[in-house]
């Protein structure tokens, strides 16, 4: 994977990572609950589940890979065209209601902060078919598909850790704007995807002229 690629796909990941899931949520409620600090095992938990879902997408993606590099090319359509339905469909969903209620700092086990962030994250049947829809239009096919998806996969957790842990620290000023704002989270989630797949769309059609 060429630096030019990979900033672009920095570049991607960063607007779609940014965008609040039921992660960040969690993160942002285990926060209020818990204090941030405590919130690091939520949002490793997350990025553990995220690493097994791309795992198999990565395996998915090799297989079609040794199979059809025309194959190849129609997930990466479908990819673009899965991404325009996803974002216009939060675009045109009601608005998300969130509590902003007080919480108070329990004490509460290490493991189940994690435990729980991996089941939401692994629960979220909507992220390996992101992740299917999103990995091939970075995706060389001429070249070993493991060094890419090595590359990718780690830039991709560390940017959603990130933002975890970031929504997790402004968790009350969060909650306070999204309570003013109900519709804010599905329509920028859904603007950002269907950027995304515009963008991706475009970069498509240039590869292939």
């Amino acid at each position: 994977m060429n630096i030019e690629t990979w900033l672009a796909f920095v570049a991607a990941s960063l607007v779609l990572t940014m965008t609040p899931g039921p992660s960040i949520l969690l993160g942002v409620v285990h926060s209020m609950k818990y204090g941030a600090r405590k919130t690091v095992l939520t949002a490793l938990g997350d990025i553990s589940a995220n690493f097994l879902q791309m795992l198999l997408v990565a395996i998915g993606l090799g297989v079609v890979i040794a199979s059809s590099e025309l194959a190849f090319t129609i997930i990466k359509w479908f990819g673009v065209v899965t991404l325009l339905y996803m974002g216009l469909k939060m675009v045109l969903s009601k608005s998300v209601q969130l509590q902003t209620e007080e919480f108070s700092h329990d004490s509460v086990p290490a493991r189940k902060l994690f435990v729980s962030g991996f089941f939401v994250a692994a629960g979220n049947p909507k992220a390996i078919v992101f992740f299917t829809a999103f990995f091939p239009q970075f995706i060389d096919p001429a070249q070993p598909l493991f060094p890419q998806m090595a590359i990718m996969c780690p830039t991709m957790a560390v940017l959603d850790f990130t933002w975890v842990m970031l929504y997790a620290l402004s968790a009350k000023k969060f909650l306070g704007f999204m309570k003013s704002h109900p519709m804010y989270l599905n329509q920028v989630g859904g603007s950002a995807l269907v950027a995304a797949s515009g963008f991706l769309a475009f970069s498509t059609r240039a590869s292939n002229a």
